[in-house]
């Protein structure tokens, strides 16, 4: 198994400071001690028209030189409008991030069910300062129709979108991650098997879970249920290191810039049942939520120290089981 940095952590959104250039965020990424990078088929990172053949070749030649792997292109798709136009547009965009990982020579595209999307907001902190924010987006893909009118729309999209797949030899990823699929590997699972294609298959999270799913039986059925389909995964949390030397998981503050909420993560059981199938994949750290130290917004400087203390931890906890 293998630890990758995804790039939504350094994307400027989540503290006080700018979003780190991709081809500097690569080299930073092997000095964090990650073996490879997953790439937000988005902005500030990886939309497809900002990067042109050049651009593409050149990120591509960064990466084989620094011995850091691109994992995947992470798409932010949203499969349930039944507006053509709409769908049309979250159609092409996954051809595209297809078309880049194909370039890139990245083995998959990350995909979900549906995206709620994000909106940035200037937090009134700094010039650099953007805090990210749900509330304009919260129901976009909630349209008024019914759950399996919906559960249909997404089925047929991936379906489209396995085709492109196919063509450039790339896999798709789907995300156990909500709206549509609950929490858990459950639905996911029901749903890559109702679009019957060799060229999707499944991302697990086990963050993702409830904290009732992170039973190490509940774990364990979930890995083995989904064994031939894993191919990425993602981690994440606050991780410090303890007097005798451990990475232990650590509560981190939410604040009144967050609605998080902290639980601890089964990741010992997860990557144990992970060795027992053979999975030598990624397992891709994020930082995804408002970084809040004491109710102050935190600078880069506190994401590269979890980033580094992230990688450590997995890396440990990879070679203990």
């Amino acid at each position: 198994m293998k630890v990758s940095l995804y790039t939504i952590t350094y994307s400027g959104m989540y503290y006080v400071g700018h979003h780190v250039p991709l081809m500097d965020l690569t080299p930073r990424t092997k000095a964090l001690g990650y073996d490879g990078i997953e790439i937000e088929g988005k902005r500030p990172f990886g939309f497809p028209p900002d990067l042109e053949k050049k651009a593409r070749q050149e990120m591509k030649e960064l990466a084989k030189s620094e011995g850091i792997e691109i994992s995947a292109i992470a798409a932010y798709n949203n499969l349930t409008s039944p507006v053509m136009e709409e769908i049309e547009n979250e159609l092409l965009m996954v051809r595209e991030q297809i078309r880049l990982a194909y370039d890139l020579e990245a083995p998959l595209v990350r995909v979900f069910t549906a995206w709620k999307g994000v909106t940035l907001l200037d937090a009134g902190i700094s010039p650099s300062a953007r805090w990210v924010t749900y509330d304009f987006s919260r129901d976009r893909w909630n349209y008024p129709t019914t759950e399996i009118d919906k559960w249909r729309r997404v089925r047929n999209g991936l379906k489209e979108c396995t085709k492109w797949a196919e063509e450039f030899g790339v896999n798709l990823a789907l995300q156990n991650h909500v709206p549509v699929v609950r929490p858990g590997y459950e639905d996911t699972l029901q749903m890559i098997r109702e679009v019957r294609s060799d060229y999707l298959k499944m991302c697990l999270d086990v963050p993702l879970f409830t904290q009732e799913q992170q039973s190490n039986e509940y774990i364990q059925e979930g890995v083995q249920a989904c064994r031939d389909l894993i191919i990425h995964s993602h981690f994440g949390g606050n991780f410090i290191e303890a007097s005798d030397g451990r990475i232990v998981q650590h509560p981190f503050q939410g604040g009144v810039y967050s609605k998080y909420s902290w639980k601890e993560t089964n990741y010992p059981a997860f990557i144990s049942e992970l060795k027992k199938i053979g999975y030598n994949g990624h397992i891709s750290y994020e930082l995804c939520s408002p970084l809040v130290i004491d109710h102050e917004p935190a600078g880069i400087e506190e994401v590269d120290r979890r980033a580094k203390l992230a990688a450590k931890y997995m890396k440990k906890l990879m070679a203990q089981n």
